[in-house]
């Protein structure tokens, strides 16, 4: 019995404009979204593109169609899912406008073979502005849609595709996408005769990451899950040391079909922020489920935008979820095998120790006098701490040499208060200078400056191995292994999707080296268009923040000296990366004006 019917004219007028077949990610999603709603646990998808016009390939087991379907399928506005207002308030469909089909054939020739399994298969030729050539085919059960030449009667439309490797790409991240959304589905993806990967169809979320994008990834992801009345939701989000300078590889889905919110967005971003740098962003995969009724999803023609009616409750939700989570969680950061490392470690534990012990000592003799700052006659016995300044080498060197720039005024230290500002006087008044902020500019600026004079490389101290997205391999060529070669970075192939990195800048050390080399990599191969500088900034910031004195920590006179003396060396000493000011000025005039002195 045929299941596929026209709609009534009143009830197509509900529906917004048809879909819009912009580019082959377009075919694609439609083609696919129609085998899954067809109960398909096996999808095959081959394309090509041949100079701008594709060849797609979609195969799939799933229910098939009859003859009269098969004819009807390609009628406008003919739906096996949408029979009422009433259906259109409770979509549970991915595909339900009944519009794919007849918009894909109005700019492309298909070759539809398709069966329910019961009987003869048909097979249907479809040609714009030509009749439909029906004729018998075999009786396997499931669909197939081949489309080529599209666009071939409106070349228009071909000017406004982007080069054959963007059109591949978007196509390549849709399919991920429908994979993350049915991992209980199988999808094969051929792209030029090669396999980009194939998914089993055991319903394991966690194994369709790993097919997808590598194992480094799927072992690098905490798990969560909420149930509740009106929703549930659960996925897989990354630990905090394991972070991305872009949002893409945010993955939102709310039943099954992968969308854009702000909102839901935010929420994880926001999960993330005492446990990630600003700008950083994780690998989160969020799958909502909550009753269609809920949901509208006839908002925009690629379904990707809907509205939600609990958007709000759900996003707050999930920010406590993946907040409590990453708490329980929290890594622990371990020292390094490297005996160099493991010394430096050790001193600085014993030099923190010794220097605990004194200013407890020292604030149980002083608490009658309640002093707000302690005196330089008494930081002056103290030495200055490892942590802080280990020996420089050459290149850091150069920036202690660099001249005072004179965007800071002559100032110097009187002391510490609240073991984290400096008080400095200067002519006119005095400063009071956030030490954290103030290490955080200038190591910055430290380490932008031995970027971009980096003079040797050198060979990590553990291997760096990571593994690449399909755009990414396809970039892997000499013009992008020699654009980080020029970065003073040499990577390698290891194995099919993944490289090796054999030498890196030398001023990187071995707890900082494999997330910057990763964000270089993954930008370079990505084909973001900023220059080393502009890509290394926030993850530079990250470092500098690291490598920075943190607050609640005393400091000697020497050590407030120098910190004041490389902050002169600044090209802006008055902010650190992240924005936060460094210093403070109070003036005499505003002194004067607190103690009413003013007028006289």
């Amino acid at each position: 019995m045929a299941k596929i019917h026209l709609m009534k004219k009143e009830l197509a007028n509900l529906i917004a404009a048809g879909e819009v077949i912009e580019r082959p990610a377009s075919v694609v999603k439609e083609l696919v979204e129609n085998s899954i709603d067809a109960g398909s646990k096996n999808i095959f998808i081959s394309f090509s593109y041949k100079g701008g016009r594709s060849s797609i390939l979609v195969k799939d087991d799933g229910s098939g169609m009859d003859r009269e379907d098969a004819k009807m399928c390609f009628l406008r506005h003919a739906s096996s899912k949408i029979k009422s207002e009433y259906d259109l308030a409770r979509i549970k469909t991915l595909g339900f406008r009944g519009e794919a089909i007849p918009s894909i054939a109005s700019v492309a020739k298909i070759t539809l073979v398709t069966s329910t399994g019961d009987e003869e298969g048909t097979k249907v030729i479809s040609e714009p502005g030509e009749e439909l050539v029906i004729s018998d085919a075999m009786s396997r059960k499931g669909t197939t849609f081949q489309v080529d030449d599209l666009f071939f009667n409106t070349p228009a439309r071909l000017k406004y595709l982007k080069s054959e490797k963007s059109e591949t790409y978007a196509l390549v991240e849709l399919v991920e996408h429908l994979a993350l959304a049915f991992p209980e589905i199988s999808f094969q993806l051929v792209v030029d005769e090669k396999e980009i990967f194939k998914t089993s169809n055991h319903g394991d979320l966690l194994e369709a990451v790993q097919k997808i994008y590598g194992n480094s990834l799927a072992l690098s992801l905490y798990s969560f899950k909420k149930e509740g009345v009106a929703y549930s939701f659960s996925g897989f989000t990354s630990k905090p040391e394991v972070s991305y300078s872009k949002k893409y590889n945010i993955s939102i889905f709310l039943n099954n079909r992968f969308i854009y919110s702000y909102k839901l967005s935010k929420a994880i971003e926001e999960a993330y922020k005492d446990f990630l740098p600003p700008l950083r962003y994780p690998f989160t995969i969020l799958k909502i489920d909550t009753d269609s009724s809920l949901v509208d999803v006839n908002v925009h023609p690629t379904k990707k935008e809907v509205r939600i009616s609990l958007e709000n409750e759900i996003a707050l939700d999930v920010k406590r979820e993946i907040e409590s989570l990453l708490r329980l969680k929290k890594p622990i950061y371990e020292a390094s095998d490297d005996s160099r490392s493991s010394s430096i470690l050790v001193n600085d534990m014993k030099v923190a120790d010794s220097l605990k012990t004194e200013v407890v000592t020292k604030k149980e003799e002083s608490k009658e006098e309640n002093r707000l700052f302690v005196p330089i006659s008494y930081e002056s016995r103290i030495a200055p701490s490892t942590t802080s300044f280990k020996k420089v080498e050459e290149d850091e060197k150069e920036f202690s040499d660099k001249p005072f720039t004179g965007k800071l005024e002559a100032m110097h230290p009187v002391g510490q208060i609240l073991d984290t500002y400096i008080i400095c006087s200067c002519e006119d008044g005095f400063y009071l200078i956030d030490q954290h902020a103030a290490a955080e500019r200038i190591n910055f600026e430290k380490a932008e400056f031995q970027f971009k004079n980096i003079t040797s490389t050198s060979v990590p101290l553990f291997p760096i191995i990571l593994d690449l997205s399909f755009k990414e391999q396809q970039n892997l060529d000499d013009k992008h292994i020699n654009a980080l070669k020029e970065m003073h970075i040499i990577i390698e192939a290891f194995g099919e999707k993944t490289i090796k990195v054999i030498e890196i800048p030398t001023f990187l050390n071995v707890n900082e080296q494999k997330d910057i080399i990763s964000d270089i990599i993954h930008t370079t191969l990505n084909d973001e268009k900023c220059n080393p500088i502009d890509l290394l900034r926030h993850t530079i910031a990250d470092i500098a923040c690291k490598r920075s004195i943190k607050a609640n920590r005393l400091l000697s006179t020497y050590e407030m000296e120098k910190l004041i003396a490389d902050l002169a060396r600044c090209e802006n000493p008055a902010n650190c990366p992240h924005g936060r000011p460094t210093m403070i000025k109070i003036k005499k005039t505003d002194i004067e004006k607190m103690f009413r002195r003013t007028g006289f």
